[in-house]
């Protein structure tokens, strides 16, 4: 895993002030690539490459970036894995009989064999990629099928700039950069800043699953989806279990290929479970790691250590208190250099922080619950569809009725003990029964932080579709929510940490084996995760993975209430006289902060949170931002 940057000028030169901003821009990626440097500057001056790596396959110089193809033609510059290069390599008639152990190179000379889009098909890893072509004067960049590997882009007065993170573009002051209010609304909304656009107006994400092509002698730019379907999808009437079996285990085979020390995260939850276990037989070996907290309602280190002996793997429990959690969050605008409000960022921090010290690679079950329907919303969904969406009864006198017996469930003895054991709370029932009595566009609803829609002096209304199928709520989530929010955390406090993370359930081939499925094997009312499930029951004991999905909670509310809540209202003060942030319904945003600090409203502490993060990145790049 590494970290990559690159300038391109339409007409002038760079010099070495140039060059030594460059270099500057890009220590802030050295975290990402801590163990070897290199940039290529062609004879033009106008076009400049760098590249920032991780050592984890071939650790030798061989493999050091940027790389440049045998015939001279390809510049490559690229972050992550290419799981499939040993099989890719057969294909290059050089490479023949030979035992090539460089990703890189292999990438890149199938690149000079193939060209750029039936690479781009025939690949199978995570990464973004940079390929100068130097004989028709055209960039490309790449990014991976589930977006994984995040890569950002200026495109402004005749330059074009990007970077594996947003920081180098922050830094670079001959780039506008200009709050985004729609995204800013989305991430006060959903926690991330969606739809492939960053924080800054007219700075970019390249889209996951596609190729932007620059054409250095007109200065054109297309960006187009890389064609993954050219080979016919399975017939959903040949589905079976056993090849689903053998397509997982050959995705965390392929992850487990390293020349680092590697590890596993493990949980107590259905995905994590089944890694596990494929990764035992692999190499029974290998580190295990699990999160602890001292609060035992976020705490299931007691299963995951119960799996870990089950299977034969050392396992370590990490613990953290609210200190490691306090000393964290005040790090975060440096690891996540555009606003980021999913709080499961801070336990993640933790735990690459720990496992850094013992490996380079770790495997973890991320990216089950998109593929394999494991998410509660699903269920939700199917409810709300059924028995809501046409049903007369689905009025405000109903959804009040049951909205008085949840707050007063909630106050009981009974009532609280059966919310702990379900993990309810009342952020997440007033949330579902909003959605229960909505009749379409119910997406939006599913991820939102709070009730309030709007926090700017803007008109955004929402333009989410009104999904019909289930199919259709997960697809959305695989090409929104998994990369905005799931891949953009594990990416972020990994590599903060030179950490390398690999998840075998997002594999395209497991993907495309899927496609064609009907989503009734995989989910229904009663039950979801069903194929997860058919495959791990005869592997591990049921009474040891999770019924209950914690993930990484944290007690947020708490943390807000004991360390922060001074230092919000010194931000509120700041930003209420900042021009530059004149857009933002401050009344609005400091209504709801004295409400859950005065009135103790618990459902409002992921609002706040986001108001938090969004204050203290503001506070540290705003001498970056223009007006």
């Amino acid at each position: 895993m590494c970290g990559i940057l690159g300038n391109f000028n339409k007409s002038s030169i760079i010099n070495q002030i140039d060059l030594d901003n460059f270099f500057k821009f890009g220590e802030c990626l050295k975290c990402r690539g801590p163990d070897n440097f290199g940039y290529f500057c062609d004879k033009s001056k106008k076009n400049y490459l760098s590249h920032y790596r991780l050592s984890i396959i071939d650790l030798s110089s061989n493999s050091n970036q940027p790389i440049i193809s045998e015939d001279e033609r390809y510049v490559v510059s690229f972050n992550g894995e290419i799981y499939n290069f040993k099989e890719l390599s057969s294909k290059i008639n050089k490479f023949k009989n030979k035992n090539i152990n460089s990703d890189t190179r292999v990438l890149t000379e199938y690149i000079a064999t193939y060209g750029i889009e039936k690479t781009c098909t025939d690949i199978n890893g995570m990464f973004s990629i940079a390929v100068f072509d130097q004989k028709k004067n055209y960039l490309y960049l790449v990014r991976d099928f589930f977006g994984k590997k995040p890569l950002y882009y200026s495109f402004q007065n005749e330059n074009f700039f990007f970077s594996s993170t947003l920081k180098p573009i922050i830094l670079n002051q001959k780039i506008n950069k200009k709050i985004d209010q729609k995204t800013l609304n989305n991430f006060f909304k959903y926690g991330y800043c969606s739809d492939n656009k960053s924080i800054f107006q007219n700075i970019n994400k390249v889209p996951a699953n596609s190729i932007l092509s620059l054409n250095l002698n007109n200065w054109e730019l297309k960006i187009s989806k890389i064609n993954n379907f050219k080979k016919n999808l399975e017939d959903p009437n040949h589905f079976s279990i056993s090849k689903l079996e053998e397509i997982i285990y050959e995705s965390v085979e392929r992850r487990m290929v390293t020349d680092v020390p590697i590890c596993l995260l493990l949980s107590s939850g259905i995905d994590s479970s089944l890694v596990s276990y494929f990764t035992s037989k692999i190499d029974n070996k290998i580190q295990t790691f699990t999160v602890g907290f001292e609060d035992k309602f976020y705490d299931e280190s007691e299963n995951s250590k119960k799996i870990a002996n089950y299977l034969g793997l050392k396992n370590e429990t990490i613990f953290f208190n609210e200190k490691d959690l306090k000393d964290t969050i005040n790090k975060l605008p440096d690891a996540f250099d555009e606003p980021f409000a999913d709080s499961s960022q801070i336990p993640s921090m933790l735990i690459f922080k720990k496992i850094s010290h013992h490996a380079k690679v770790a495997i973890t079950g991320d990216g089950g619950d998109e593929i394999f329907y494991g998410y509660n919303r699903y269920q939700w969904f199917l409810i709300w569809k059924k028995f809501f969406k046409n049903n007369f009864l689905a009025n405000n006198v109903t959804k009040n009725f049951l909205n008085y017996i949840v707050q007063n469930s909630e106050k009981n003895f009974l009532g609280k003990k059966i919310f702990n054991h379900f993990q309810i709370t009342s952020n997440k029932t007033q949330k579902f029964l909003n959605i229960f009595f909505k009749k379409k566009n119910i997406y939006e609803e599913f991820l939102k932080l709070s009730f309030s829609e709007n926090f700017l002096k803007i008109n955004t209304n929402s333009e989410n579709q009104d999904l019909n199928k289930v199919e259709d709520l997960r697809n959305y989530d695989i090409n929104n929510y998994l990369v905005d929010d799931i891949l953009t955390k594990v990416d972020r406090s990994s590599m903060y940490h030179s950490v390398e993370a690999r998840s075998p359930l997002l594999d395209k081939n497991i993907y495309l084996y899927l496609k064609n499925v009907n989503s009734a094997k995989h989910i229904n009312i009663f039950s979801k995760k069903i194929l997860l499930k058919k495959i791990l029951k005869n592997k591990i004991p049921q009474n040891l993975s999770s019924k209950y999905k914690r993930g990484f909670s944290v007690p947020l509310d708490k943390i807000l209430f004991d360390y922060f809540e001074k230092e919000i209202f010194s931000y509120l003060d700041d930003i209420k006289n900042d021009e530059r942030l004149g857009f933002l319904e401050i009344i609005k945003i400091e209504e709801i902060i004295y409400r859950f600090f005065n009135n103790r409203d618990y459902k409002l502490s992921y609002q706040i949170w986001s108001f938090y993060v969004f204050f203290k990145w503001y506070n540290k790049y705003k001498k970056y931002i223009n007006s």
